[in-house]
């Protein structure tokens, strides 16, 4: 038969056990508050990681060179073979060589410069007109005077190859030069922007 517990035992008992009760329920809410810590903690640290990752697309960004703002053998090769089929296509370059024989050496070397402007346009309206970087828009005179020179130096390439005459007397080549550059630059442009990724 089990003893009968008196009042004051059992009071003892539940005393111990509301006390054990009490340190449960702190031990519970020290774990909480940890738990709770930790989320914190773990917020912090991703938005801290996501910081990290904005600043490191920022740095990338900025170091990294934009592809209009080198110029390489390639874009040389492409600039040379867009310059070729300008002056060559359709035979321009025989135009070319009508138009110098009727104009003066005057008219021949404002159209060199006219070439470049023409070039300045057809570069900046397909290539550069969408890129608001000062940095990449300060390249566009380099390209463009790399281009230029190349459909200068196709030209001569193309008029000593198809003209026989070509560069027997120097008026005569000046203009028929100048003519035909105005083709080549604009083939030269054509295909370094086409030719862009």
């Amino acid at each position: 038969m089990p003893k009968k517990l008196t009042l004051e035992a059992l009071n003892k008992k539940l005393d111990l056990v509301l006390k054990n009760q009490q340190r449960l329920l702190k031990g519970e809410k020290r774990i909480e508050k940890e738990e709770v810590k930790e989320e914190k903690e773990e917020e912090a640290a991703l938005a801290e990681l996501q910081k990290l990752e904005t600043l490191e697309k920022e740095i990338i960004q900025e170091v990294e060179q934009h592809p209009l703002q080198k110029i390489t053998y390639k874009d040389i090769a492409r600039g040379a073979i867009g310059a070729f089929f300008g002056s060559v296509a359709h035979y321009t370059f025989i135009y070319g060589i009508k138009v110098a024989e009727a104009i003066t050496v005057g008219r021949a070397t404002l159209l060199l410069p006219i070439s470049f402007i023409i070039g300045a346009i057809f570069l900046y309206a397909t290539g550069f007109r969408k890129i608001k970087d000062p940095k990449i828009m300060w390249f566009l005179p380099v390209r463009l005077f790399v281009l230029y020179i190349t459909a200068i130096i196709v030209s001569i390439l193309v008029l000593y190859l198809f003209t026989p005459s070509f560069g027997m007397a120097f008026v005569e080549s000046y203009k028929q030069v100048a003519t035909v550059s105005l083709s080549a630059i604009i083939g030269a442009c054509t295909a370094d922007i086409l030719g862009k990724d």
